[in-house]
Formats: C-alpha cells, structure tokens, sequence
C-alpha cells in the first residue's frame, strides 16, 4: 500500500506541475489576451482597449507612457518599444500644429506659439498643419518618448522640425492611413557649438519609426533623418530628400521592414562611429528600400550587411562602402 501511495504522490506532484506549466504559458501573451476596460495592463499579455480607444501595446509597455525596454524580438535587435505601434488616444497627450499657433490636450507638453516642447515621457499625438513651427524633446535621460505622428505637415523656416535633445528612446509612429511631412528651408538659426541640429529630422538619442502610415522628410538644409545614436526603421513607408545625407545613424542603422526611398546629394544610408567595433553598422533584414544617392547608397564603418528584403540602389559613388565588412545576401541587391 504505501508503494502504491507513493506513486500516486507522485502522479498528482506531476499533474499539478504539468498544470502550472500549462497556466504560465497561457499568461505569456503568445496567445492570450487581456481585456482591459481601460487598455491598460501589465504582465506579458497583449492589452485590448474598451471602446474609443486604440488596442494596447505589449503589457510591459503599459499605457498610458510609452513602455518598457525589454527585448523579445528572437533576432535580439529590437525591443518591445521598438516594435510598439500602438497608442491609447484616450490618455495620451494631443498636440496640434496651426499657423495660428499649436495647442496641447494634456500633460508633459507646452506651447509656446507655433513651438511645442515636451519635457515628460509618455505617449503624444502629433497632428495638424504648420508652415513655420518646432517639435522638440527634452526629458530625462531614462525616459522614453511615443510621438504618433497623425496627418502631421510641420515646416521651418530656420530651425529643424523636429529637435530630440535628450531622453532614452523616442519613437516616431507613423498613424495608419496617414500621410505626415517635415520640411526645413534655411540655415538653422539655433544650432549649437557642435553644429547640432543638422538634419530636418534630429535626434541626440535612439530613435525608431514604426507604424504603418507614411513619412516624408524634406532636407533642404543638410541631412534628412539623422540620430546621434542608434536609428531603427521598423516599417511603414519612409521617403527622404536631403541637400547631404539622407539617413543617418552615427551608431548604426538597422531596418527590419517597410518601404523606404531615400535620394541625398551625398550618401543615401551611413553610420559614422569609428571608435567602438560593436558600432557603425548598417543591418537590413527586410523593407524594400531604393536609394539614389550622389556618392555612395550605403556608407558604414564596421559593417554593411543585407540578409532579406529588396534593395535597388543607384550611385555616383559605390553602391555599397565599408572598409571591414559587406555581406548583402544574392538576390537581395539589384
């Protein structure tokens, strides 16, 4: 009899462990979801939003700021608040561009004329029409910012567009259906001692656009989208015209996906870091991306490399330029 007890013991130890098991996998948000009357949650699952509401981002992204750091996209090179393009237009914080001047719907924003600056993380929807106005970041180092960009037309007449002086991560989420634009037409009057901003659309920090919308960037004046640290392009549709370079990623540039046209006077794609071996690089693993660029499409310092997509790439200087490294896989390159 106890023989007998004891592998019953065992047989419950072993079903209640199989059933934990089973309830674990279930909360892993592969599959699951949670259905929040205010889209908002933690844990790993996804977030569906009550209605008015925009569906929620992965839980560890909790609305309504712009969410957690940490990495399961399986190549290890993308994030959760890289890959989240979804918002809560309930709680973020609208701001709307005139001629007349832009106002702010909400907290960690201010306007001042047709200038906006944001000093708080978290989520804002950028919307409306301005021919001579600024969006600039300044929050703190660990905080990240969520731009969504709804239908957004912001020009200047001496300064970049777009300014991110400080943060963590910005992200740059181009809203569905829509067609948003930046524009610069003159020298900057604002640039600082190291000669920053120098693109239409400047970031000193990590920046990433996502979405499934459509973003035109105009450099008349210099570059186009430069970022100081590390540029992602996850997908949506991305077209830039720059007097120099077109896209620009001091640390690296990585593209997992969308349709990006790039034509520069100078290089099309580059990376410029030379002091650290694990940067400079330009990693592409899908997007169909056309480059025309007056010198060379892809310039990077440690690495050029191309494992999927479609790329058509038109040079006056060389199609590909690395000194160290250029792997683009058959196919890929026309």
């Amino acid at each position: 009899m106890k023989k007998t007890f004891a592998a019953k013991i065992r047989a419950a130890a072993l079903i209640t462990a199989l059933a934990l098991v089973f309830m674990l996998a279930a909360c892993d948000g592969g599959t699951g979801s949670f259905n929040g009357g205010n889209g908002n949650g933690t844990g790993n699952g996804n977030v569906t939003g009550s209605a008015g509401g925009t569906a929620g981002a992965p839980a560890d992204s909790a609305a309504p700021g712009p969410g957690g750091d940490e990495v399961t996209d399986p190549t290890g090179r993308y994030s959760n608040f890289d890959l989240r393009a979804t918002y809560d237009e309930r709680t973020a914080t609208k701001i709307v561009f005139s001629d007349g001047g832009a106002s702010v719907d909400g907290a960690g924003a201010s306007a001042d004329g047709t200038s906006v600056l944001i000093v708080g993380e978290g989520t804002y929807i950028v919307s409306g029409s301005c021919s001579d106005g600024q969006l600039t970041v300044e929050v703190k180092d660990k905080e990240k910012v969520q731009l969504v960009f709804d239908g957004l037309k912001l020009a200047s007449k001496t300064k970049a567009p777009l300014w991110i002086k400080s943060g963590d991560k910005v992200s740059v989420t181009l809203a569905d259906g829509t067609v948003s634009t930046l524009e610069d037409n003159s020298a900057y009057t604002d640039a600082n001692a190291d000669g920053e901003p120098n693109a239409c659309m400047f970031s000193k920090v990590d920046l990433t656009i996502n979405g499934t919308g459509t973003l035109n960037v105009h450099g008349n004046v210099n570059n186009g989208i430069t970022t100081k640290d590390d540029l992602k392009i996850v997908s949506g549709t991305v077209n830039v015209t720059a007097k120099n370079h077109g896209i620009r990623g001091n640390d690296s540039v990585s593209i997992r996906g969308g349709n990006i046209t790039v034509t520069a006077d100078n290089d099309g794609i580059k990376t410029s870091k030379d002091d650290d071996p694990e940067k400079g690089y330009i990693y592409i693993e899908g997007g169909t991306i056309t480059v025309t660029a007056g010198d060379d499409c892809f310039q990077a310092v440690t690495g050029i490399t191309a494992t999927a997509g479609s790329i058509t790439a038109t040079a006056g200087g060389k199609r590909t330029n690395c000194p160290v490294e250029d792997n683009i896989a058959d196919g890929v390159m026309k």
